[in-house]
């Protein structure tokens, strides 16, 4: 009886394992036909920085490795090849180039090219440095590649001719910034007083700043990023400085100006005397 009681149990046993796994291999095959096929993506070899590469640095092939990247997003001027790379000689960073950024021929000279601010400039454009300090220079935080509006302060005559009056103007908008003293690759996270800037225009641009340099002193503001809006303020001077609606300075508008002055004939006997007294204006 004990025996066949052992025999019934392991039968049990047999059964109950056989009928888990079926089950299971069911429940798999099932998720098996559901699961969408993964689609394969085609790699190539892309050439891309090893450790940072700064401006101005000879690029050897110890700098740089081979990786593998998605075919279809291979970016353009890249290298698939350490030895296409090389190929035209000595090849040196024009820009920075941080560790797992592709090196593309953009940001590289030419063959056997040096890596000088020629190879910054935009075609058709000049280059042209400034000196700035701690105030013109935005306190420090103009850095390579951001943009700027070049403001001109001078001496000019007063309107009744009396006297020499400051004004300012924006001469030129949205100017791209090449270099911070000699550095034109890097970026800081601080601030850095510099002595000059060196700035990117066309041959006009750098015409009218080398004029306003020996007429008055230059100033900068620093755009944010993205911003190519146009703001026309106009020429400014000391009497805009309380807020006040100025005159727009017309070929007419001596005829809305309050008079000063007044003169006054006095005649005695034979003598005639002209005098010259000042008006009290009322306040506002």
């Amino acid at each position: 009886m004990a025996g066949l009681a052992v025999a019934f149990g392991g039968a049990s046993y047999f059964a109950g394992n056989t009928y888990l796994e079926n089950q299971t291999q069911a429940r798999i095959s099932a998720l098996e036909s559901q699961r969408k096929p993964v689609q394969e993506i085609d790699l190539a070899k892309l050439v891309v920085a090893k450790e940072e590469l700064k401006f101005g640095m000879e690029i050897t092939e110890d700098m740089v490795k081979l990786v593998d990247w998605p075919q279809e997003a291979f970016p353009e001027g890249a290298f698939s090849s350490i030895e296409e790379m090389s190929a035209d000689g000595v090849r040196r960073a024009i820009v920075a180039i941080q560790p797992g950024e592709p090196v593309i021929a953009s940001k590289l000279t030419g063959k056997n090219g040096r890596a000088g601010l020629a190879g910054l400039i935009a075609e058709g454009k000049r280059a042209v440095t400034i000196p700035v300090d701690s105030v013109k220079g935005v306190g420090g935080f103009i850095q390579p590649g951001d943009y700027v509006d070049i403001i001109l302060t001078r001496e000019v005559e007063s309107e009744d001719f009396q006297r020499e009056e400051s004004v300012a103007k924006i001469m030129m908008e949205n100017v791209k910034v090449l270099t911070v003293d000699q550095e034109a690759g890097s970026r800081s996270g601080t601030a850095r007083i510099a002595s000059s800037v060196t700035l990117e225009t066309d041959t006009k641009g750098a015409q009218k700043i080398a004029l306003a340099l020996n007429v008055g002193r230059l100033s900068l503001l620093l755009r944010s990023a993205g911003d190519t809006q146009s703001s026309d303020t106009g020429e400014l001077s000391a009497n805009n400085l309380d807020g006040k609606q100025q005159d727009d300075g017309g070929v007419f508008s001596f005829l809305s100006q309050k008079p000063t002055t007044k003169s006054i004939r006095v005649i005695m006997g034979d003598e005639i005397r002209d005098h010259t007294v000042n008006i009290e204006q009322p306040e506002q």
